[in-house]
């Protein structure tokens, strides 16, 4: 069997999820590193809508506060608590024709 060996973007990549699932558990999140840039998404609200984090901001971030903050940011943003996932509370979003939900999406 044959494993492919990880990039180190991947890896910042995997890092930054499980800060994530960590602090705002039962969410289904979505980090790409593109151009030194961590794009965070939760997927259980948009894919289209987020926040690019700096990965040369991180670098003198080590407990990754950034990321934490806009993972939060994400949650306010659709009235959400920064907190765990509320199956019942995420389900009673209100959404778009697209499926995803509807929030303030003005930076």
């Amino acid at each position: 069997m044959m494993t492919q060996a990880t990039t180190p973007e991947q890896h910042q990549a995997a890092t930054i999820g499980e800060v994530l699932w960590h602090v705002y558990p039962g969410y289904r999140w979505a980090v790409a590193v593109v151009g030194g840039l961590a794009r965070i998404r939760n997927l259980d609200l948009s894919g289209q809508w987020g926040f690019d984090v700096s990965l040369e901001s991180l670098k003198n971030d080590p407990m990754l506060r950034d990321v934490i903050r806009a993972g939060g940011e994400i949650l306010e943003r659709y009235r959400l608590s920064r907190s765990a996932c509320n199956a019942d509370r995420l389900n009673e979003l209100p959404r778009w024709l697209s499926g995803e939900a509807k929030g303030d999406t003005n930076a």
